[in-house]
């Protein structure tokens, strides 16, 4: 008990008491928030001979390469912060990039940003574990779409009695434009056990934005003061 109540407090001081969401990409996706590698992505072929073949499989570090058509540079490294222009200079980045044995190039092209402010949260923990929730509002920026959260939107952390892991889960919904002009709804639910490995999934009633509701997609949460900025991205896998 003593250790669940420890766990929360400092995954909470973490992420500035939040995790956040930002929604996308449905097919293919785990609990655990990760995607498959490119070898399973017409769905698992052969099942492995033994467990330690799918722990393998599940714990694959990315390495990520990043490219932003609208907002890239030719000459920068394609960090998080320096994406290239082109998904043609990304590969060329990736090749030079050395792989460790447990370790997978990535290669994620940016469509938008959500700032989070994070309001009070309500928790409940006991020996089954514990679950903690946090209100939020905030904003969407990007080329393809502007906007706001409408009300409040929430982040449920579960933490769990045995292993002291946590799954996060935010759902929340975007009224604003998309780049054709049109105004459109953007619902979100983010799911991961990891602020760098979630996944989204997106429901819109845009039509400019139709491809991201079966899209693969990827998004970084990263702590900023008074909540979070998470950047979503499409995952390419060739």
């Amino acid at each position: 008990m003593k250790k669940a109540i420890a766990a929360a407090v400092l995954v909470i001081a973490i992420v500035a008491a939040f995790f956040a969401g930002t929604a996308l990409g449905k097919a293919g996706k785990d609990d655990s928030g990760s995607t498959p590698k490119s070898d399973s992505n017409n769905g698992v072929q052969n099942k492995a001979e033994n467990e330690d073949e799918v722990s393998d499989e599940v714990i694959k570090t990315p390495k990520n390469v990043f490219f932003s058509p609208n907002t890239g540079d030719d000459n920068n490294d394609a960090s998080q912060w320096s994406p290239v222009k082109t998904k043609k200079q990304a590969e060329a980045i990736a090749k030079d990039i050395v792989l460790g044995k447990n370790e997978e190039i990535v290669i994620l092209e940016y469509l938008m940003t959500v700032d989070v402010k994070t309001q009070e949260a309500a928790g409940v923990f006991s020996e089954a574990g514990g679950i903690n929730m946090i209100p939020f509002t905030g904003s969407a920026d990007g080329y393809y779409f502007k906007g706001e959260i409408v009300g409040l939107g929430c982040d449920t952390q579960k933490y769990l009695p045995n292993d002291g892991g946590v799954l996060f889960s935010a759902r929340y919904m975007l009224k604003g434009k998309d780049y054709k002009g049109q105004d459109c709804s953007v619902f979100i639910e983010n799911n991961g056990s990891a602020l760098e490995l979630c996944t989204p999934t997106i429901i819109t009633d845009s039509r400019a934005l139709s491809e991201w509701q079966s899209w693969d997609l990827r998004t970084i949460v990263v702590p900023v003061g008074g909540g979070v900025s998470v950047n979503v991205y499409r995952i390419h896998k060739d």
